[in-house]
């Protein structure tokens, strides 16, 4: 199941909230080599914050298979500070009520299957999430292919924020975000065959805002 995790909810959830460092470590530093902080076996930077919101997906509320972070762009941007040529407009960075996602990973030693139902999970409790809190957009930054197979296969429509560029080992890497609307999230329920991952939005609340 996916569940959120805030500062308010880490000492009840903490085998899920340093879990999902410890899959970070596998996914980002242990495979792809990212040059990051690391502690005990967990990864870290400076956007895990007290705003930040984890999105963490387990079976056994005890092994984390899958993850992401939302942070408040006005409190730390990755996109702004490591990587505002992606982006066209920068005034995007300075809405209050616009978030970053970031560190999303799904554990690579899993078949094929049980990563797309994760991904399926997580990319419709981006918005969820953004809805149930207030978020007007997610702004974030992925190789293209994946932008389009995390997110647009699965009925979620970006906006691209700039032209695509290569950074490391990607050929192209792109800046996006998602307008967290009522209908966007309809219709990412309908493409995953999901249902509120979070328990956060009933169907009568999600029916309500939909024309």
């Amino acid at each position: 199941m996916l569940s959120i995790i805030s500062y308010k909810s880490i000492s009840t959830s903490a085998d899920l909230f340093f879990g999902h460092h410890r899959l970070r470590h596998q996914e980002f530093i242990e495979r792809q080599s990212y040059s990051v902080k690391v502690f005990d076996g967990m990864e870290f930077d400076e956007y895990d914050t007290l705003a930040s919101l984890y999105l963490v997906y387990s079976e056994d509320g005890k092994q984390v298979q899958g993850c992401s972070r939302l942070t408040p762009v006005h409190l730390g941007c990755m996109l702004q500070d490591h990587f505002a040529y992606l982006v066209d407009d920068p005034t995007i960075f300075t809405a209050a009520d616009t978030w970053e996602g970031t560190r999303f990973c799904i554990d690579s030693r899993l078949p094929a299957d049980k990563r797309a139902h994760i991904l399926r999970h997580i990319s419709v409790g981006y918005l969820e999430c953004a809805l149930h809190f207030g978020m007007a957009r997610i702004i974030g930054l992925m190789p293209t292919l994946i932008l389009r197979s995390v997110f647009e296969r699965n009925g979620v429509a970006l906006d691209r924020l700039g032209a695509p560029h290569a950074i490391g080992d990607h050929a192209k890497i792109q800046a996006a975000s998602i307008a967290a609307t009522f209908d966007q999230y309809r219709n990412a329920c309908r493409a995953t065959g999901m249902d509120s991952p979070l328990g956060l939005l009933s169907s009568t609340e999600t029916r309500r805002h939909v024309a």
